[in-house]
């Protein structure tokens, strides 16, 4: 199960049977089956190749993990409610959370810009079904 906590709790893989409850927690409708789930996207390193006058200058700065990001899109698959807690969630400045797929868990921000996005399937909305596709991307600022 994909989920966000509020960091006020323990880092675990099933954040829905901690008792007390964390504060915030938001779990995905539907894990991305069919969709883009990337938990090492991004640039996982700094450095540079400067060509110079008769030579090669290369800096190497490592790897940092706050380089790391996650992406999780999926078309069709989120409520209007997980949409609202998402939307809430991703508009706290400098919040920070848990993210678990199940396996494991990140200490996460969402990106600005561009951290989490939805958009409302009009035809199924025609139909009177609300149903929301999304995108959402995360900054890795720890790995538990």
């Amino acid at each position: 199960m994909f989920s966000f906590y509020s960091t006020e709790v323990a880092p675990t893989t099933t954040p829905e049977t901690l008792s007390p409850a964390p504060l915030t927690l938001i779990t995905l409708d539907q894990d991305p089956l069919f969709g883009t789930y990337e938990p090492e996207a991004g640039q996982m390193g700094r450095g540079s190749q400067n060509p110079t006058l008769g030579g090669v200058v290369i800096q190497d700065f490592g790897v940092i993990l706050q380089d790391q990001r996650i992406t999780i899109a999926e078309d069709n698959a989120l409520s209007q409610a997980t949409v609202d807690a998402l939307r809430s969630a991703s508009a706290i400045a400098g919040g920070e959370y848990f993210f678990t797929d199940g396996y494991d868990v990140w200490k996460v921000a969402f990106l600005r810009p561009g951290g989490f996005r939805a958009w409302r399937n009009m035809l199924f909305a025609a139909k009177g079904v609300t149903v929301y596709s999304y995108e959402i991307n995360l900054v890795v600022l720890e790995a538990m």
